[in-house]
């Protein structure tokens, strides 16, 4: 395997893993390149987490408990329902 140098320092290149994905950074100048199509997977696999986050958080703030039919009464201060007797 041929061991890519970093093209603005000239450092061997490392090979890191994320999510399955083999990148090449830099350990001088922290460079990342990526080969064709990786940036596109990387996107992929993120947006595919984020949509089961949003997923699990949305089935978790269910409005099971509200009804847009029903008006809710404004709760009085005990001040008001002091003199509400004389009404």
């Amino acid at each position: 395997m041929i061991q890519l140098r970093c093209p603005l320092c000239d450092v061997k290149m490392k090979e890191v893993e994320r999510r399955g994905v083999t990148v090449d950074i830099c350990p001088e100048c922290k460079g990342v390149w990526l080969d064709r199509g990786e940036l596109d997977r990387l996107l992929s696999l993120d947006r595919v987490e984020e949509e089961a986050v949003f997923r699990e958080k949305k089935s978790e703030y269910k409005d099971a408990g509200y009804s847009s039919d029903k008006h809710y009464k404004k709760r009085k201060s005990l001040l008001g329902e002091i003199f509400d007797i004389f009404d």
